[in-house]
This record gives structure tokens, C-alpha cells and sequence, in this order.
């Protein structure tokens, strides 16, 4: 009995080798397909498997003898070469240790450790990818590429635009793209809260995502999506009708990766122990100490993650939709949802959206994955809580980061961005006893600094972030709110208290009186050079004095209750940005989940409450 794993490699260069998101999306496609793609080879030359663990881009199964891994991987590999030119492949295989227990399959975690060290020092001796495109100098180079351009192909029923020269791969992912969207808009249209919110009008979908695919590409094509042929029109979705274009000025995108999943694979025999053994038998379908256990436990826990990430972002389109319509009601764009998937797989999700929907969508999708696998049998059994005390359930946790950047700005840094948001985010969310999902974001607005470590460095001191999606039980106030003089750390603040403050400081309450924007810059300018200042030294003392000189005269100015709302001046740098990112609806969703005491009366009626103020312009 052999352990066969074929593995897809270079995933980021594949999928964003190129600013069009329309062949972000094809290529992130196209590595779901590898494991379908392996069963079906495998069945078509009579080769028995055994299922050990399917993912994105990789599957793992064991096959009888050499000869079988050997005509699976060679057959496998070339499919991907013919299919999916540019995406980088690696099959290897090993005979198992104990390969059987009779008729079951004993796969062990020492077996997949091996079989994944295989795969590393394997792929090391092979070529890159793109040494199967060499280029000559009299090769015409393809657009936004360093391949070469290849003659255009009509491919799915589909030919690239004319006027554009494009290589092989990116023409492959063009093509694939129509079939991305196809099938998002069928699993969409089975989660019932979008489809009811849509009307069951899946055209609709296919319409938004055509529509916003043109809109987040930074350099967009003038030349409209050809039609597919009849052939490929009968396995498709509905078509596209005539989208309505969409203008944006910032998006968001959104990475999010889940907590501790990376550990749970690498020590399965420890995760399985989490998992009563009553549990364990009923969903997976036989005891922990059966020979076929390891991979059985395997096979669920895969399904189930992309289960819940799969109804966590749905359930955060759905969110948006809902935010997009009440504050667009009665214009062109109303029935357009602002969210596009990039990727979507395993335990991580990357997406682009309109900039203002960015927290909504965080926020939206944490709170459902936690309640998915909190409400799952074997996953609740793997989250932070089973770690402090054995077979204790309670639900997973993820981190959440948004790079808000100009339409135009190159995709590539933006995602470096918010990969390196979501890194910090995790610092937060995984201290030890006050586990929890967590979101940060950052708006970029000088785009002369791209560094992801710089740009976080520069205001880590006097932000709030990354916010905590609940609050700790033993959280407690931070500073006295008639000072910032205090020396604690505001970061991981809950999510819900900061919504409160943006209302507060937004005028979204009874009061009606916002805090003045004037003031608030005035106020961070000093949080700033503050920051850079020796604690000890005089000028920061000095800096302190004029911070709380400024709070107290606001509190005579505007009053205790917009100040105590706030809390503290150090909130005042995140609380002048989310007062612009933040739409009315979703302040107003906030307002209505809130003690009477901070919903103001005018928020039910669906409009912006009238703000007042005694000073200047206000947040």
C-alpha cells in the first residue's frame, strides 16, 4: 500500500500574477479543482483509492502499489499542464509503515509528516513553473505578465478581447472565471437568507460579480465579457445580463485566516484526544482507537472547516447586501453587492469589497464562523477552549485584516497589507486565556509608505487596534476618561464599544452633539508626536498637559456625556476614521442592539440623526 500526495505550489504567485481580477478569481479556481480532477483520473484508469484528506490544492490518498501512484501522478500532472498551464503541481508517494489492520486503511500522523517531507525536498529539485513559457527575445511579452503572449484561443465558449495580447495561463483563468462565478452563484442561491434578500434571482448575483469584477480592476478593459457557446451555456449559470457599472474610490481587501488550524493538522492524534469518545464515534464513525481513525478524523475536520467558511461568508455577503440596499436605496447601484471572492479555501478567505463595507463584512463573518464551529460536533471540541481544559467545547476563532486602499493601487501590495494585518490581529486574538476572533484594518492614504511594517509601526502607540470581536470578561477600563495621561495599552478593544464610541462621536444619540472633527485631528496630532517622545523627557510631559488641557475643555464644551461615550482622547485617531468608514445603516444596526440610554430616537427612523455641535466641523 502506497501514501500518494499531489500539491499545488506557488499559490500566490499563480493567483495574483496579474492586476485583472478576473483571472485572480479563474486561477483560485482552478486549485480547488486538483483534487476532483485526481478521483476522476484515478477512477478513469481502474485505480483503487482510499481518501485520507482533500483540501485546496492538495489531496492526499493511498493506492494499492508503485505502478498505480506512479500512472496517477504522471497522469494527473499532465491534465494540470494541458488545463491549467502556469499552475505548479508536485506528486510524490512512499509506501506506507503499516499500511493495513485487516480491511482498514492505517494511515498515521507519522506517515503524513513524512509524506509532507517528502513533498518539500522534492519540489526544491524541480524547475519553477515558469520555465515552461522560456522567452526569446523575438517573443512578443503578454500584458500585465512576464510570460509571453500566446495566439488567442477560444476556450469554455470564451475568447479573450482582441486588442490585448494575452499568454496561455491568463487566457486559461480568463475562461475559468465565468465558471468561478457560475458556481458561486449556485452554492449562493442554496443559502436561503441571500437568496430570499435577492429575490431567488441568481441572475442578479451574476450580474453584481460581473459588475464589480470590472470595477476593482485597477486598469479595466473597454470590451465587453464575449458570449459563451451553446455548449458551454448548458452547464453554466445564469448569464450576466448588461451589468450596471459601478464607480469606486477606495476598496478594501479583505484577508482572513483561521486560529489554530495550522496545529490541529500538524498534531491530529493530539486534536483527536480533545474529542469525547462517544462524540468521536458518532461523527466520524468509528472509536479513536480504530486503525482507520486518523483518517476518517481527517476527512471530516477538512469538510467542516470549509463548511464554515463557506456559510461565514455568505452569511457576511448577505450582511452587506443588506447594508449596500439600505444605503443606496432608490439609486442605480441598489441591487449591486459590493463583494467579490478572491479565494476561498481551507481555513482562509481573501476578498475585495467597497471600502466602507470592509468592517462589516469582518465583523459579519467572525461572528458567524464562531457560531458554526460552536455549533459543530467535532469542531467545537477544537477551539481554544478544549486547550485549557480537556474535551471542554466552545468555538473557534479567526483574525480579521482589511488594507482600504485607492481603487487604483497595485493589488499585490495591498494584499501583502492585509496579510500583514491579519498577522498582528493574531498577536492579539491568541494571548493566552483571552483567546477570540479579532479584525483590524488600516486606510492607506500616503502611499509613499508600502512597507506592511512600517505603516503598522507608525500609530501602533495611540490605536486602538486590533479590536477584539468580544470583550475579555476581565476587561476593564483602560484610562480615566477625564485624562490620557494614562501609560496602558488600548489595543484589543471590543468591537461593539467602539461602535458606540463612533456613534458617540458621530452624534447618533439622544444628545445629537458629535464630537468636532477640528478638534479631533488637533488631538491626534499631539497622540503623534507624543508617541515618538521618550517617556521621561520633558516634552512629553509637556505633550500629556496639552492632551488633557484639550479633553477637559471639550468636556465643558460639549458635555459629559459625549465625553464619558468616548471614554478617552486616545480613542480619538481610530474614532475620526471610522466615522468615515463606517455606513449610516450599519451604525444605526448598532445603535438598535444598544441600551436606550445611547440609541437616539432618530435612528429608527432610517435616516442620519442631525448632528449638533458648538465648535467646528464635526466627526
Amino acid at each position: 500500500m502506497y501514501l500518494v500526495m499531489l500539491e499545488t505550489g506557488g499559490n500566490q504567485r499563480y493567483v495574483f500574477s496579474s492586476p485583472r481580477q478576473r483571472e485572480n478569481i479563474g486561477g483560485s479556481f482552478l486549485l480547488t479543482m486538483l483534487a476532483p480532477w485526481t478521483h476522476e483520473i484515478a477512477a478513469a484508469l481502474n485505480i483503487t483509492t482510499t481518501r485520507v484528506s482533500d483540501s485546496s490544492g492538495k489531496t492526499i490518498l493511498t493506492v494499492p502499489d508503485q505502478d498505480s501512484a506512479t500512472r496517477l501522478i504522471g497522469a494527473t500532472t499532465r491534465r494540470v499542464h494541458a488545463i491549467a498551464p502556469g499552475m505548479d503541481v508536485t506528486g510524490v508517494f512512499m509506501p506506507l509503515a503499516d499500511p493495513s489492520n485487516g480491511t482498514h486503511i492505517n494511515v498515521t500522523e507519522s506517515d503524513l509528516r513524512r509524506i509532507h517531507s517528502l513533498a518539500s525536498r522534492y519540489a526544491l529539485s524541480r524547475p519553477p513553473a515558469e520555465a515552461r513559457f522560456p522567452q526569446i527575445p523575438f517573443l512578443q511579452r503578454a500584458e500585465n505578465s512576464n510570460l509571453p503572449a500566446a495566439p488567442r484561443r477560444t476556450l469554455l465558449g470564451t475568447r479573450p478581447p482582441g486588442a490585448t495580447a494575452h499568454s496561455l495561463p491568463s487566457q486559461v483563468k480568463r475562461a475559468c472565471a465565468i465558471q468561478a462565478r457560475n458556481h458561486l452563484v449556485k452554492k449562493a442561491s442554496e443559502f436561503t437568507p441571500l437568496a430570499q434578500l435577492i429575490g431567488h434571482d441568481d441572475a442578479l448575483l451574476m450580474d453584481s460579480l460581473k459588475a464589480l469584477e470590472d470595477a476593482f480592476d485597477s486598469d479595466p478593459e473597454n470590451t465587453e465579457e464575449p458570449e459563451p457557446t451553446d455548449s458551454s451555456r448548458a452547464e453554466s449559470a445564469p448569464r450576466a445580463r448588461s451589468a450596471q457599472p459601478i464607480e469606486l474610490s477606495r476598496i478594501a481587501v479583505i484577508h482572513i485566516d483561521g486560529n489554530g488550524v495550522g496545529a490541529i493538522m500538524r498534531a491530529l492524534n493530539d486534536s483527536k484526544s480533545r474529542v469525547s469518545s462517544d462524540v468521536f464515534h458518532r461523527e466520524v464513525g468509528c472509536p479513536p482507537d480504530h486503525a482507520e481513525s486518523l483518517r476518517r478524523f481527517l476527512l471530516e475536520i477538512n469538510k467542516r472547516f470549509d463548511d464554515s467558511v463557506t456559510h461565514a461568508f455568505f452569511t457576511a455577503w448577505e450582511k452587506v447586501a443588506r447594508l449596500w440596499q439600505a444605503d443606496h436605496r432608490g439609486t442605480a447601484t441598489e441591487r449591486i453587492i459590493p463583494v467579490v471572492p478572491i479565494l476561498m479555501g481551507g481555513d482562509d478567505l481573501t476578498v475585495l469589497t467597497e471600502g466602507h463595507y470592509a468592517l462589516p463584512f469582518m465583523e459579519a463573518y467572525l461572528r458567524a464562523y464562531e457560531e458554526a464551529t460552536a455549533d459543530d460536533a467535532l469542531l467545537r471540541y477544537l477551539g481554544p477552549a478544549s486547550l485549557r481544559a480537556s474535551q471542554s467545547t466552545g468555538s473557534m476563532t479567526a483574525a480579521a485584516g482589511a488594507a482600504i486602499v485607492p481603487r487604483n493601487f497595485p493589488f499585490h501590495l495591498a494584499y501583502t497589507l492585509a496579510e500583514a494585518l491579519v498577522s498582528e490581529a493574531k498577536r492579539t486574538g491568541k494571548e493566552e486565556g483571552r483567546e477570540c476572533s479579532t479584525l483590524t484594518y488600516h486606510a492607506l492614504i500616503d502611499s509613499t509608505i508600502v512597507d506592511a511594517g512600517e505603516l503598522l509601526a507608525s500609530y501602533r502607540s495611540f490605536t486602538a487596534r486590533p479590536y477584539r470581536l468580544h470583550a475579555p470578561a476581565e476587561q476593564h477600563p483602560t484610562a480615566d476618561p477625564t485624562t490620557g495621561s494614562t501609560t496602558d495599552s488600548l489595543q484589543g478593544a471590543a468591537w461593539q464599544a467602539m461602535l458606540h464610541r463612533a456613534c458617540h462621536a458621530r452624534g447618533m444619540t439622544p444628545s445629537g452633539t458629535a464630537f468636532p472633527r477640528t478638534r479631533a485631528a488637533r488631538i491626534r496630532s499631539l497622540l503623534s508626536k507624543r508617541s515618538a517622545l521618550d517617556q521621561d523627557s520633558e516634552q512629553h510631559q509637556k505633550l500629556t498637559g496639552t492632551i488633557d488641557a484639550e479633553w477637559a475643555d471639550a468636556r465643558r464644551v460639549l458635555g459629559d456625556t459625549l465625553i464619558d461615550g468616548i471614554d478617552d482622547p486616545r480613542y480619538l485617531p481610530d474614532l475620526l476614521e471610522l466615522s468615515d468608514l463606517l455606513p449610516t445603516s450599519y451604525l444605526e444596526e448598532a445603535l438598535a442592539g444598544s441600551p436606550a440610554s445611547l440609541a437616539s430616537p432618530a435612528s429608527s427612523a432610517g435616516a442620519t440623526p442631525a448632528a449638533t455641535t458648538t465648535e467646528e466641523e464635526t466627526a
